[in-house]
C-alpha cells in the first residue's frame, strides 16, 4: 500500500508487506493458542480500499483545513492528504468535502471533527462535529453541501443533532449468493471491513447444519449483522442486546429481509441469564414465552474485554455448542480457560480485519465434551 503518511499516522503501524504481516499475525495467534492454523482457517482482506468508516480531526495551516490523525507513538496529530485504506467512495467524498470546507467559512468555522460511514452500495454519511451552536445559516449551507457531493450530512454540537436528509445508510451484503439488506445508523456500531465481514459470516454458516434442527441464543446481537443470515440455519433465534437503538434497527432489518423467526429483546448479558434462569421477570418479556425455545447453540460477539464475568461464562457452559467471535485474542484466551473445562474446540479461524495493524479477529466454535 502506498500512503504518504504511512508510519507517521497512528492508523497503520505495521511497516511490512502484506504477506509478512499476515505471517506475523498467524504466528502470534499460534503462539497464544498453541495451535497450527490450516490454510482454510486464514481469511485475508484487501490491502487497500477496505474500510467503511473512519474518524478524523482537523489540521489548520496557512488558512487551509486538512484532515488529521493521531501520530504514531506521540501525543499529537499530523495532517494527512489521503487515506487509501478507506473505500474508494469515501476517499472521493472526503476530497470533495475538504474543497467545500475550505471555500465556505460557516462550514469551516469551529469545525473540529469529521466522521464518515459508507456502504458497498456507495451510500455515505458525513458527520461534522462543532464547538459552536449550529444556526439556520449553517443548515442552509449544509443542505447545499449534501446536494453538491451527494451524501447525507449530520451536524453535531453540544445538545444538537441536525440531520440533512437522513441519519442512516443502506448496506447490501451478498452472502452465499443471497442478498441481505441492512440499515446502518450514524453513531451506532457497524463492521468496519465489509469484505472481511462477509467472510466471517460465511465461515460460521459453513459450520452449521443446512437444515434447521433447533434454536439459537445470541448475546450482543447489535443491529443483526450475524443474526439475519444465520436465521436460515435455526428454527428460532432469541437475540439480546442492551443498546435500545440497536434493537430498534434490528427490528427494521428483520422486517426488510422478510424474516420471521428472530425474537429481539433489549437485555444485557446478565439480564439474559436472569430471564432464562427464571430468577427475574422482565416487563420487556411480557409477550415472549421463553419456554418455547430449545437452544442447541449460543452465539457471542462481545466487546474487546470479552465476557470475563464468571457467572456468564458458567451459564454459557450449559450450551451444547458455542460460537464465539472475538476482536481481542487476549480476552478470548482468558474466557477459553473457563469454557474449555467443559467444551472442546471444533473449528477456529482468524480474520484479518485491519491490515497494517496488530489487530486480529478470531472465530471459535466449541462443542460440549461427552460425559
Amino acid at each position: 500500500m502506498i500512503c504518504k503518511s504511512f508510519f507517521e499516522c497512528g492508523g497503520c503501524i505495521l511497516d511490512m508487506d502484506y504477506t509478512s504481516q499476515l505471517e506475523y499475525k498467524i504466528q502470534t495467534f499460534q503462539n497464544l493458542f498453541e495451535y497450527q492454523l490450516k490454510k482454510e482457517e486464514i481469511f485475508t482482506s484487501p490491502t487497500k480500499g477496505y474500510r467503511a468508516r473512519a474518524e478524523f480531526r482537523l489540521h489548520r495551516e496557512n488558512s487551509k483545513v486538512y484532515l488529521s490523525m493521531n501520530s504514531y507513538g506521540k501525543n499529537n496529530r499530523i495532517k494527512i492528504s489521503s487515506c487509501p485504506i478507506l473505500l474508494p467512495i469515501l476517499q472521493e467524498k472526503l476530497s470533495l468535502l475538504l474543497d467545500f470546507i475550505n471555500s465556505v467559512s460557516i462550514i469551516e468555522h469551529k469545525l473540529y471533527g469529521v466522521k464518515i460511514l459508507g456502504s458497498l452500495n456507495s451510500e455515505v454519511i458525513i458527520t461534522l462535529i462543532y464547538h459552536k451552536k449550529l444556526s439556520q445559516e449553517w443548515q442552509d449551507k449544509a443542505n447545499e453541501l449534501s446536494e453538491k457531493i451527494n451524501c447525507h450530512i449530520i451536524g453535531r454540537s453540544r445538545g444538537q443533532k441536525i440531520i440533512i436528509t437522513q441519519d442512516f445508510i443502506n448496506e447490501t451484503l451478498q452472502i452465499n449468493h443471497k442478498k441481505y439488506f441492512y440499515i446502518q445508523k450514524e453513531g451506532s456500531f457497524s463492521q468496519p471491513n465489509p469484505f472481511m465481514n462477509i467472510q466471517m459470516i460465511e465461515f460460521i454458516l459453513s459450520k452449521l447444519p443446512e437444515a434447521p434442527q433447533s434454536d439459537l441464543l445470541e448475546l450482543y446481537c447489535g443491529s443483526g449483522n450475524f443474526t439475519l443470515p444465520i436465521s436460515k440455519r435455526f428454527k428460532k433465534i432469541l437475540s439480546t442486546e442492551i443498546v435500545k437503538s440497536a434493537i430498534s434497527t434490528l427490528q427494521l432489518n428483520i422486517k426488510n429481509n422478510h424474516i420471521n423467526n428472530i425474537t429481539p429483546v433489549r437485555l444485557s448479558g446478565l439480564e439474559t441469564i436472569e430471564a432464562l434462569s427464571y430468577k427475574r421477570d422482565f416487563f420487556r418479556l411480557k409477550n415472549i414465552d421463553l419456554k418455547v425455545f430449545d437452544f442447541s447453540h449460543i452465539f457471542l460477539d462481545p466487546p474487546r474485554n470479552g465476557i470475563s464475568d464468571i457467572e456468564m461464562l458458567q451459564f454459557i457452559q450449559n450450551f451444547e455448542n458455542i460460537i464465539y467471535i472475538s476482536c481481542n485474542p487476549n480476552s478470548l484466551k482468558k474466557d477459553l480457560e473457563i469454557l474449555l473445562k467443559t467444551h472442546s474446540i471444533k473449528h477456529q479461524a482468524i480474520f484479518d480485519q485491519f491490515p497494517y495493524t496488530h489487530h486480529l479477529e478470531c472465530g471459535f466454535i466449541l462443542n460440549k465434551n461427552k460425559l
